[in-house]
């Protein structure tokens, strides 16, 4: 019976990480380089995810939930990378654009 609730446990604690968008993070948009030149950066994002199945997505959505706390409208992705024994990353720029607010 012990090993059930350890199992339990592992699984949930493995498969129950995965990371949603805020509501204020929905509406962050993502920029292109050229875009990004219109904007004030807020604040520099820098995110590691090293557990669950979709490290990649979840360090995206954890990056995105960042730059909406900290007052972002708009992310530039500086860098991002994956790799199945580290982990995935995500580094970029919050943003306050003004065109985004407008709808691009």
């Amino acid at each position: 019976m012990l090993n059930l609730i350890v199992i339990c446990a592992t699984f949930a604690a493995l498969t129950g990480c995965a990371t949603s968008l805020t509501g204020a993070a929905e509406k962050v948009q993502i920029v292109t380089a050229a875009q990004k030149e219109k904007c004030k950066t807020v604040k520099l994002v820098t995110f590691n995810q090293r557990i669950g199945s979709d490290k990649p997505g979840n360090a995206m959505k954890s990056a995105l939930n960042e730059a909406a706390a900290a007052g972002g409208n708009a992310f530039y992705v500086v860098s991002s990378s994956s790799d199945w024994a580290e982990g995935a990353s995500v580094v970029g720029e919050a943003l306050q654009c003004a065109a985004v607010a407008e709808g691009l």
